[in-house]
C-alpha cells in the first residue's frame, strides 16, 4: 500500500469514528482492508485455489 493510500484510508476511517469506537474496532478495519489488498494482490499473481482444490484441502484438514 502506498503513503497516499494509506493516508486515504485513514482519514475515511477517521471520518467514521464516533464515540464508542474502540481503538480495536480502527485496528479490525485497518486488518480487514490489508487482508483484502493482499488476497487481491495474491490473484493477480495467481497464486489462488480453484473451488476443487480448496475441498481436497479442507477434506484433509477437516479429519
Amino acid at each position: 500500500m502506498t503513503a497516499i493510500k494509506i493516508k486515504q484510508t485513514l482519514l475515511e476511517i477517521a471520518g467514521k469514528v464516533k464515540p464508542s469506537t474502540t481503538i480495536e474496532d480502527i485496528y479490525q478495519q485497518l486488518a480487514l482492508l490489508h487482508d483484502i489488498e493482499k488476497s487481491e494482490q495474491q490473484e493477480k499473481e495467481g497464486k489462488i485455489f480453484t473451488q476443487a482444490e480448496v475441498e481436497r484441502k479442507a477434506k484433509k484438514w477437516l479429519k
